[in-house]
This record gives C-alpha cells, sequence and structure tokens, in this order.
C-alpha cells in the first residue's frame, strides 16, 4: 500500500512536473527556434509540440484519475484512514485533471513568445 500522504500529493505533483515542462519547451523553443525558424503548414512547429505535450499531460492525468477512482472502489479495507486517503486522492486526481485544460490550454490560442 502507498503511504496515504504520498497518494494524495501525487495528483498535483505530478501536474507541476507536467507543468514546469510544457512552459519549460515553450521558453526554450521561443529562445533557440523563434516563430518563423519552423513551421508545419502555416502554422509554427513549436505550437504543434506544445499542443502534443498538453494532449499527452491530459491523457495521463485523466488515466491516473481513473486508475485511483478503480482503486477507491476495488478496495474495501476495516480501516476508515486507508479509505479516507484513497477518497482524497481520487479528488485530488480530479482537481488536477480539471486544472490541466485551464493551465495548459493556452498553448492553444495565446501567442507563443510575446509581442
Amino acid at each position: 500500500m502507498i503511504n496515504p500522504i504520498i497518494s494524495i500529493m501525487a495528483g498535483f505533483l505530478l501536474w507541476s512536473v507536467l507543468f514546469v515542462t510544457l512552459y519549460g519547451v515553450q521558453a526554450t523553443g521561443c529562445h533557440l527556434a523563434g516563430l518563423d525558424v519552423s513551421t508545419i503548414g502555416n502554422r509554427p512547429a513549436l505550437r504543434a509540440v506544445l499542443v502534443a505535450l498538453f494532449l499527452v499531460s491530459f491523457a495521463v492525468i485523466i488515466l491516473f484519475h481513473r486508475r485511483a477512482r478503480r482503486r477507491r472502489m476495488r478496495r474495501d479495507s476495516g480501516n476508515d484512514m486507508d479509505a479516507f486517503s484513497r477518497e482524497v486522492a481520487t479528488h485530488v486526481w480530479l482537481g488536477a485533471a480539471i486544472a490541466t485544460p485551464l493551465c495548459f490550454g493556452g498553448v492553444i490560442w495565446l501567442t507563443l513568445c510575446g509581442t
């Protein structure tokens, strides 16, 4: 069994790693390549990379949320603290799943490298 504190913190810990990765790739892409260096059709390649990272991040968070939800449903131990920590962890993963498109979705429509 995973430590209850770790299972509760894992949702937003993974979310924060993905957040730093996504916007780190954006900053690096803007610094090294800029908007005009490489394109796919008439779109910047950097945007395609960022959208792909956004979709992968969202899929990973959703998969972990579903896993936590299945674990909560499957286990029926007599320990109320374990049941409570699984319940809280499931809700934390749900919060991370809701926060992902809200915070990462800007890479789809906002300007990539500022003005």
